[in-house]
């Protein structure tokens, strides 16, 4: 048994980041391959994200000491609960580091346990910021669903249609879309862009889809559920943009993209130059002009051909990533 043990504070929901997608999909391809696997949440009760994944099994405890009485391995996402385990437990570090923003875990909670990280970006600084050597980090890359790959594109529309997915947070960069909105070519140019309202399930961004609400230069579109549900509306998109502004440890939304066949703009920062699936376009991070440069760069290199996609799709699969999490577990 490999349990996946969510956070202190929040329950798991779809739709609101990576470290969901990621833990989600790993459960599914353990259980595929007969073994098993379950995701763990402590003082949520039946509101632990189960309706959000109704095909992988959730465990909810009632107290954090009764994680010392799971079987087999305990891996902790993100931040760990202090408390023993029957044997070595590891840690997924998918957030940043406490020293670039992210929340504070502490160096002597998590020492003890393998580390896990999901970039060689974000390996280094976790090595740094926990000072210990970079050999002690395990890497173990992200990935993107089988169905990103095998959805079938829709036709070409007169306009190319452009997507921001991220969530509604300043730190994924959705100032600088705004911004760059408002400049006169980015009106004139035959563009169509569309902004999936994510991460209202925080204050932050319930206010900013309030802001956007009757925003005129662009369409909002619900928050995608589902991996399926997300897949499609790649599939209906020509160039996806990733215009974050902080070092995110890795960035799967762009390997889901470009294995979608949707062209990519991101930032060159942290651990989004490691997603160059092929179909990756590089901006300066902060710069609506850079980003719009982008973008008409990616629109001048064309449809991604089947050949340029099928390469694509073979970076970053489910399988290569649970051999890496099997090996570092030694299970």
């Amino acid at each position: 048994m490999i349990s996946f043990v969510w956070p202190a504070g929040e329950p798991m929901l779809a739709g609101t980041g990576g470290s969901e997608t990621y833990t989600a999909g790993q459960v599914r391809e353990l259980l595929r391959r007969g073994i098993a696997a379950q995701v763990v949440s402590v003082g949520h009760g039946l509101k632990d994200g189960r309706k959000d994944f109704s095909d992988i099994p959730f465990l909810s405890l009632t107290d954090e000491r009764q994680i010392s009485d799971l079987p087999g391995t305990v891996v902790f996402v993100n931040r760990p609960y202090v408390v023993p385990t029957r044997h070595k437990a590891a840690i997924i570090l998918h957030c940043v580091t406490p020293n670039n923003g992210g929340r504070k875990v502490k160096r002597e909670d998590i020492i003890s346990n393998t580390l896990i990280a999901t970039s060689i970006y974000s390996g280094q600084q976790w090595a740094l910021s926990l000072d210990v050597p970079y050999s002690r980090m395990h890497i173990v890359l992200p990935f993107a669903d089988p169905i990103f790959s095998n959805i079938k594109r829709a036709k070409p529309a007169k306009k190319i249609r452009i997507l921001y997915a991220g969530r509604f947070h300043p730190e994924k960069g959705i100032y600088t879309i705004l911004e760059m909105m408002h400049e006169k070519e980015m009106r004139h140019n035959g563009y169509s862009v569309s902004l999936v309202a994510a991460g209202q399930h925080v204050e932050t961004g319930r206010t900013i889809a309030k802001m956007l609400h009757d925003y005129r230069y662009a369409k909002l579109i619900p928050a995608q559920k589902t991996v399926a549900a997300m897949a499609q509306l790649l599939a209906q998109t020509d160039v996806l943009l990733v215009p974050s502004v902080f070092a995110e440890p890795f960035g799967m939304l762009s390997v889901e993209a470009q294995h979608a066949g949707c062209r990519v703009v991101a930032s060159n920062i942290g651990g989004l130059p490691e997603t160059n699936c092929g179909l990756l376009t590089l901006v300066e991070p902060r710069n609506p002009r850079a980003l719009m440069t982008g973008i008409a760069e990616a629109v001048a290199l064309g449809q991604a051909t089947k050949k340029e996609r099928e390469l694509a799709g073979g970076e970053f699969g489910l399988g290569a990533s649970v051999d890496g999490l099997l090996k570092t577990l030694r299970v």
